[in-house]
């Protein structure tokens, strides 16, 4: 049975808000980081529900979802999890005798299309951890800290599901990468539209222009106050390490081994920044963060959920009919191939030894059983056996090799016989089918 979002949050908005002490009221920090978390929380709220009240279940399948049941589910249950989070966040700080921010928001960029969707609700779903994360070193009370750790879990649960709407890596990394609320309102900010006064000023915007980056792809950067490269130094973060990989600006390529999200900072000095928020240097930041997915491993959950371009290797067969005059013909043509390539190969063999001699085209009578000398031809002998009523055999062509038959031809008028055979060398027999 499935509860409503209004019936959850009427339930858990006393248990939440009763975290707070008896006869304490929630000191300013803790005031300012519900605030904020409210506002992230609107934010996925407003954007998950536009995005599934503009598209339909043929741009989902469009976009490459196996079923387009699989990211409407998926992307509902996230919502009406938002949509209880803002509920909760919201009846807290009213319980702390403060009212709780409302704000506008503007998805017009994107929700431009279902990809786009998809990929902007991973990056939204990554800020959302990002900003839990760095926040919770602001939580005075430890008991509204465990609170607001409970939707960090979900957050998080939230980033492998769209992980795997993306094609990409489930789990991409053993760690995550903590933000500032300055950090993550640099980059949420851009949604943000109107008065939402959180208190936070945010970092420099920092855009980065590359369409899916991958290892040793430059960078390209766009914010309002870079012009040139000169002094200038990239810092690019991921789960787990210490420090940041700091490189000069035209000189920031994507290094190689990282799978998964990568935080992007501008600098002014080659100091790498800190992963952690407590020790991170904020006066050489010059913009940023931004996010970038390098997704360089793809599992096969994903593949399976989303078709997104990746081949998997495997080989296509179609079938054909031919006549027994071009079955004769494929034969004849590898086994002539065969021949002419023999004959033109060093006396003396690869390895030294002599080569063997050159094979006489198969044209008609008896011939024994086993491949050609070349190994792309499989001969089968002749057996007896009723030609075809309407004078046509079957063969078996596969697209991804060239052409491969497998025919029955007569071998006279008076006497009914079949020669099969396996090409995969001769294009010839793709071009003689019918």
């Amino acid at each position: 049975m499935r509860y409503s979002s209004t019936l959850i949050a009427a339930v858990a908005a006393p248990l939440f808000a009763s975290a707070l002490p008896v006869q304490r009221r929630a000191s300013a920090n803790d005031v300012l980081v519900f605030q904020f978390a409210n506002v992230l929380e609107q934010l996925e709220t407003t954007f998950y529900s536009q995005g599934l009240q503009k598209f339909q279940d043929t741009d989902f399948s469009n976009a490459g979802f196996s079923s387009s049941l699989i990211a409407t589910q998926t992307l509902s249950a996230i919502q009406n999890d938002e949509a209880t989070h803002t509920t909760v966040l919201q009846s807290g700080i009213q319980s702390f005798g403060a009212q709780p921010l409302i704000c506008n928001f503007n998805f017009d960029n994107a929700l431009t299309d279902v990809p786009t969707m998809a990929a902007t609700a991973r990056a939204v779903e990554l800020v959302g951890v990002a900003a839990y994360l760095g926040a919770a070193t602001l939580v005075d009370d430890p008991v509204l800290l465990d609170s607001a750790a409970s939707i960090l879990t979900v957050e998080a649960r939230h980033q492998t599901l769209l992980n795997v709407l993306s094609g990409a890596s489930s789990i991409p990394g053993a760690f995550d990468v903590a933000l500032t609320p300055q950090e993550t309102l640099s980059i949420a900010g851009g949604f943000i539209t109107g008065p939402c006064d959180t208190g936070i000023t945010p970092t420099n915007t920092l855009t980065i222009t590359n369409s899916n980056p991958q290892p040793g792809d430059l960078l390209q950067f766009q914010a309002a106050n870079i012009t040139g490269t000169d002094g200038l130094f990239c810092n690019m973060i991921v789960g787990g390490a210490p420090f940041a990989i700091n490189l000069p600006l035209s000189q920031c390529n994507v290094p190689p081994g990282i799978n998964g999200p990568v935080m992007v900072w501008v600098t002014s000095d080659d100091n790498p920044l800190v992963n952690n928020v407590i020790d991170r240097d904020t006066t050489k930041q010059v913009a940023g963060p931004a996010i970038i997915f390098v997704d360089t491993q793809s599992e096969l959950l994903g593949q399976m959920v989303r078709n997104t371009g990746t081949s998997s290797g495997a080989t296509s067969t179609e079938t054909t009919t031919i006549t027994p005059d071009q079955a004769s013909s494929v034969i004849a043509g590898a086994a002539t191939q065969t021949a002419s390539s023999s004959q033109s190969t060093d006396a003396s063999g690869a390895n030294g030894a002599a080569a063997p001699p050159p094979q006489a085209p198969v044209t008609s009578g008896p011939t024994p059983d086993g491949p050609s000398p070349d190994g792309h031809t499989t001969v089968n002998g002749l057996t007896q056996v009723p030609k075809p009523a309407n004078g046509t055999v079957s063969a078996s062509t596969d697209s991804s090799s060239g052409s491969s038959a497998t025919d029955s031809s007569s071998a006279s008028a008076t006497d009914s016989a079949s020669a099969s055979a396996t090409s995969s060398a001769d294009p010839s027999a793709t071009s003689s089918s019918s």
